[in-house]
């Protein structure tokens, strides 16, 4: 059994004892004493269930004193005629919500609700109003009274789930007054017709009747014909579209500003320049973003304000705009602020995209320094040791290392002044290479072995296997400050036409996490950027090779570079 809100069975109760009120008025006649005070408490019925006025709202004693004024004014002058038209007001109210329900139960209490005010309007308020007027010609129909056992079934229908839920009583104004201009075009038809033609009333509302219900069929025929062509609505809304304002041009000279301007503040200028001139009566627009402010035309008139976060833009009209033309203006504006924040964006991704490649740039020299710092790093190891000065070995480990520190060098100057030289492939004897390699990290724990070998064969791009042999071994020295054991051996093999290079160290594996995104993202680490064998793997990409990570559990953690 569902539990339903003590305000929703409230509302109910509050509807049907408003019907029934107003039914016992006309029982009772509106003229009598008892009929107005009766007529009174209807109206107090009215003010707690009317859905215009949130029922949290207070109002002030001023309002107050108006609605008790008015009410009492109302009722000491009641009658016929009043009724008449305070039943057509009722009936406009509850059609205006009959449309808005979903649920069948909901649509059907309003339904019913609305059948009984428009029959107790025909059939028993109208012809008491006009009878003294027209004699015996317009009778009251005494069956109309019975009309009592609708609010009776009305309060046995069943109270939908969704009308359970916190639903804001609203009421759609246009139906309402679609509801009252028919129930007024009805009452004024049936009477004309009565009058003119000397017929029953009955006979007038029955032809009323049809004759409007026919009308109403045609119109929503022609409205909405789905024939193959859009019928009345549609020309409807184009009219509304097209109301002072040609929408298709605005779009066209929008995108067509977009496509040639690229900086954001000129477009924006420009762009509250055309405004002026596609905008019906604007006379002049004002705008204010972050950055700057700036106004294009007159600076006066009827100021309608627009904002889209941090950017603030009003527009200046001659005369206040119609409802119609005041959603265009903010449909137009709302266009060109897309237009203007898709500018920004697109110039923040420009800067960024520009750090990225500096970032990018600076991080793989930074590897490439690394390495020369860990060579000179070696070279003043060997050069504090006692008797260093007079050592042959000493000395010819100069003549070998600096010349290399100092070519090393000058290709990472090179690629400062040049960042696109790198891109260029460099081939270089494969066995003069592995040689300047192992030169420069002798007397450091790495393990170098060649195989098949050929003594013309040339490595293509000796400058991408440094880099990427290079920051292996800085990452495995790192790795060899918690573990001082830790060995590192870098083997170059000949497969077919393919040549390879596996660095391998001994210490533990790399987790599975990192192992899977190592070579895709930029990784926070501890000692460095981050971003080394990231950088490394999309430069052998670029070159048509492959860095992976060949296998990878503890005692054996091999890295390979091998041709696609």
């Amino acid at each position: 059994m569902i539990s339903l809100p003590l305000d929703i069975v409230r509302r109910r109760w509050l509807f049907l004892a408003l019907l029934s009120s107003v039914h016992l008025v006309m029982l009772v006649g509106p003229a009598t004493t008892l009929g107005r005070l009766l007529f009174l408490t209807h109206i107090g019925l009215g003010l707690l269930w009317q859905p215009f006025v949130q029922p949290r709202r207070r109002l002030g004693f001023g309002g107050i004193a108006l609605v008790i004024l008015a009410a009492t004014l109302f009722a000491s002058y009641l009658n016929w005629g009043l009724l008449v038209l305070w039943l057509m007001l009722l009936t406009g109210v509850v059609g205006g919500k009959v449309f808005l329900f979903p649920d069948r139960w909901e649509r059907l209490f309003y339904l019913l609700a609305l059948g009984y005010l428009a029959t107790a309007l025909m059939a028993i308020a109208l012809p008491e109003s006009v009878r003294p007027l027209l004699g015996g010609v317009i009778e009251p129909m005494a069956g109309g009274y019975l009309t009592f056992i609708v609010i009776v079934l009305m309060a046995f229908l069943p109270v939908a789930r969704s009308e359970a839920g916190s639903r804001p009583e609203i009421v759609d104004y246009i139906y309402g007054v679609m509801v009252f201009q028919t129930m007024g075009l009805i009452v004024l038809g049936s009477l004309g017709f009565s009058m003119i033609f000397k017929a029953t009333y009955i006979e007038s509302l029955v032809v009323t009747l049809l004759l409007v219900a026919g009308t109403l069929l045609l119109l929503g025929f022609i409205w909405n014909p789905r024939a193959g062509f859009g019928g009345l609505g549609g020309a409807v809304a184009q009219h509304v579209l097209s109301t002072g304002m040609p929408f298709e041009e605005w779009l066209e000279s929008l995108a067509n500003l977009s496509q040639g301007e690229e900086r954001p503040a000129r477009f924006l200028a420009q762009a509250c320049g055309l405004l002026t001139r596609h905008l019906h009566a604007v006379v002049g627009v004002r705008w204010q973003t972050e950055d700057e402010q700036g106004a294009y035309g007159e600076q006066n008139g009827h100021l309608i304000y627009f904002n889209n976060g941090p950017t603030r833009l009003a527009l200046f009209c001659r005369v206040p705009p119609s409802p119609s033309l005041r959603w265009q203006y903010d449909l137009a504006v709302r266009l060109l602020m897309d237009a203007y924040a898709d500018k920004q964006r697109a110039q923040e991704l420009k800067r960024l995209s520009f750090v990225e490649a500096v970032y990018e740039t600076g991080a793989r020299l930074t590897h490439d320094v690394k390495n020369l710092l860990q060579s000179l790093d070696a070279l003043c190891a060997a050069a504090e040791r006692p008797g260093s000065d007079s050592s042959k070995r000493f000395n010819e480990l100069l003549r070998r290392q600096l010349p290399e520190i100092s070519a090393r060098l000058r290709q990472t100057l090179a690629k400062l002044t040049s960042p696109q030289a790198d891109e260029m492939p460099s081939p270089q004897v494969a066995t003069e290479w592995f040689d300047a390699l192992q030169r420069r990290y002798t007397g450091m724990p790495v393990h170098f072995s060649a195989q098949g070998i050929l003594p013309g064969h040339q490595v293509p791009d000796a400058l991408l296997f440094s880099t990427v042999v290079e920051n292996l071994l800085q990452n495995i020295a790192e790795k060899r400050q918690m573990a001082p054991d830790l060995q590192a051996a870098v083997d170059l093999r000949l497969e077919g036409e393919r040549l390879i290079v596996d660095i391998t160290d001994n210490g533990c594996a790399i987790p599975a996490e990192i192992a899977s995104r190592i070579f895709h993202e930029r990784i926070a680490s501890a000692n460095g950027l981050g971003v080394g064998l990231y950088q490394c793997a999309r430069l052998a990409e670029r070159h048509g090779y492959r860095l992976e990570l060949a296998e990878n559990r503890a005692g054996a953690v091999r890295f390979r570079l091998a041709p696609n």
